[in-house]
């Protein structure tokens, strides 16, 4: 290996790709995703996921071919781990012979862990789910390890799944990582070719919890009966200035790749006060979905009562955003029925009321932009905020120019 050691990550990506051309929908859900590296202490990760692939949104896609791949040239983050270059690729496809199939690949080259005391060529994890008239089936086939040394020891290319490797003084390591989940309508398999464990003090200051996971490829099938996935969530206000955040969304609920199975999630809080900026009341969030063989319907909504926006600039007794995705049959379609004022008001626009009109923008002298029922489509989604104000001038109010207050917000998708 010729590997120039560095003091800092470095991330070169060369290559991103997602596509998905000419997708048919068998009513069954493909997931497959992939990386090179990922370094975490406890929940918080340090580094990576590096040169990540993944196909779908959330938990994966009903559409297929799908496919998605990356590339970086190299992970410098000594003595923890270097890297040469890393190939991942994750795909989803329909066989000629009707065979389902979701595939993911990791393949890493000349890696250098631990300061040395782990090194190998290359480190390749393949992971394959199919479907076909014989059920479900799972395979590691074509993951490989070139050249692997651990503490000293050559470790045979073909190791057996999940060799767990003492590593003195530091903690120990699994080679060829196999996780398996199964059930009648789903199976995943997981692979890590080399997982690494810190639980012990050492000489490198590496922390203790500290995981090193070197190629990661993940694949699963799900179904039948999926007409396809959701997504979406709802928050009642939101308050920044550029990356800043004066107020985090409040009583957030969100909306899951597979829906609610039918039940209303929901969140609440009973008051927002952002000194000189908002108040509001009651805010109430929701969202729910089903999926099944012929159709997948999400709604998410959030309804909050009392508005007040800078002293009586905008008031309301009652607003509602109300965001609706549905993919029925293959079709799909967008709504925002349910959004509504209840006393609105703009101090200066007299002709203001209940039933503005969606998208209408307002512009506040002094002050910058008011967007009333604003409405965000995409192809796969719709965006709901009933009120967002952005400051552009100097004002009065001492108000940051920059600063973005948004007030019932919520947001659905289907694919």
């Amino acid at each position: 290996m010729n590997i120039t050691k560095k003091g800092l990550l470095t991330l070169v990506i060369c290559a991103g790709l997602v596509s998905i051309a000419n997708a048919a929908d068998p009513g069954f859900l493909f997931s497959a995703s992939a990386y090179g590296t990922r370094v975490n202490v406890g929940n918080v990760i340090k580094s990576g996921p590096t040169a990540q692939s993944g196909i779908g949104t959330g938990c994966g896609t009903t559409e297929v071919p799908a496919h998605s791949q990356n590339t970086i040239l190299t992970v410098d983050l000594p003595p923890v781990a270097i890297t040469g270059v890393i190939n991942t690729s994750a795909d989803g496809e329909i066989l000629q012979n009707g065979t389902l199939k979701a595939t993911a690949t990791a393949d890493t080259y000349d890696a250098f862990l631990l300061g040395g005391l782990i090194t190998a060529d290359e480190v390749k994890a393949v992971s394959t789910i199919t479907h076909d008239a014989g059920g479900f089936h799972t395979s590691a086939a074509g993951s490989t390890l070139v050249n692997l040394v651990v503490a000293g020891n050559v470790i045979s290319a073909n190791t057996a799944p999940n060799t767990s490797i003492n590593l003195a003084g530091l903690g120990h390591v699994v080679i060829n990582e196999q996780i398996r989940n199964t059930s009648p309508t789903r199976v995943s398999l997981t692979v890590n070719m080399i997982h690494v464990f810190i639980s012990q003090a050492n000489v490198l200051n590496i922390p203790i919890g500290t995981q090193i996971i070197v190629s990661h490829a993940s694949s699963g099938l799900r179904g039948p009966e999926i007409e396809g996935t959701l997504d979406g969530s709802a928050y009642g206000t939101k308050a920044n200035v550029g990356n800043i955040v004066i107020s985090g969304p409040t009583a957030q609920v969100g909306l899951g790749c597979l829906g609610t199975n039918g039940a209303l999630k929901s969140n609440e809080i009973l008051q927002v006060q952002v000194p000189d900026l908002f108040s509001v009341g009651d805010v109430f969030d929701t969202a729910q979905g089903t999926v099944n063989g012929t159709s997948a319907v999400g709604e998410t909504t959030s309804t909050i009562q009392v508005v007040n926006i800078l002293n009586d600039l905008v008031k309301a007794n009652l607003v509602k955003a109300d965001a609706h995705a549905s993919k029925i049959s293959g079709t799909l379609s967008f709504s925002d029925t349910g959004s509504n004022f209840v006393g609105l008001s703009v101090k200066g626009f007299a002709q203001i009321n209940d039933n503005v009109a969606p998208n209408t923008k307002l512009s506040i002298a002094g002050l910058g932009t008011l967007w009333l029922h604003r409405v965000i489509h995409t192809p796969h989604s719709i965006e709901v905020r009933m009120i967002e104000l952005i400051i552009t001038q100097e004002n009065t109010f001492g108000i940051k120019i920059g600063a973005h207050v948004q007030v019932a917000r919520a947001e659905a998708s289907a694919h």
